[in-house]
């Protein structure tokens, strides 16, 4: 019984790893999910760990609309009771570091009423 249950245990970590991407590429971009780093044409950015996270939340949902309170929640959790307003914040800090001009920014899209997308330019 015990033997079946670290076979079971076995299987399932060799399946994590398997399905586990150390790196995440959109256009122009690498995030590797291991080092927490973020590349542009081989350039490391140097980001915060809220900033990766948006990232990778990002790079997980290319193209999708997300709304400030998705990012708000998968970031900061359901249980953060401050002003959704950080997340524009952290949004104007991305662009100035993604961007090559974060006042028209080709990336991280505004979705008026709604929230940002990621757009790998290609």
């Amino acid at each position: 019984r015990l033997a079946s249950l670290y076979r079971r245990v076995a299987l399932a970590e060799s399946h994590a790893e398997n399905n586990f991407k150390e790196e995440l590429k959109s256009g122009e971009f690498t995030l590797n999910l291991r080092n927490r780093a973020l590349h542009k044409n081989g350039k490391m950015i140097e980001l915060t760990q809220v900033e990766f996270q948006i990232m990778e939340y990002f790079f997980s949902n290319p193209g999708v609309a997300l709304d400030r309170i998705d990012i708000l929640n998968h970031v900061w959790g359901d249980a953060y009771v401050g002003e959704d307003k950080i997340v524009d914040v952290n949004i104007r800090r991305l662009r100035m570091k993604v961007e090559d001009e974060p006042s028209n920014p080709k990336h991280i899209i505004t979705v008026w009423g709604l929230g940002y997308k990621w757009d790998s330019g290609e």
